[in-house]
């Protein structure tokens, strides 16, 4: 459905963010989508599973953004097909 309708990046926010915001963002990469993982737009049941799912979301999976910056890429429009 997110091919057909031409979306390219996904944005994440949910809780819990070391379950299933993380293994959202790993299947998507491994679909060829542009990830972005809002840093402050997760929740986990502690900051050390936050923070750890944070870090290896920037070493491979996604851009690590706070929703301050997701805002400022989407008024810009330099996102072409986010969901």
């Amino acid at each position: 459905m997110l091919e057909a309708r031409g979306i390219e990046t996904l944005i994440i926010t949910g809780t819990l963010t070391n379950v299933c915001c993380e293994s959202t963002a790993r299947d998507a990469m491994q679909r060829n989508y542009q990830v972005i993982f809002v840093a402050d737009g997760n929740a986990a049941l502690s900051d050390a599973e936050h923070n750890a799912t944070l870090c290896s979301m920037a070493a491979v999976f996604a851009d690590v953004m706070t929703t301050a910056e997701v805002l400022g890429i989407l008024a810009s429009d330099k996102i072409r097909g986010a969901a």
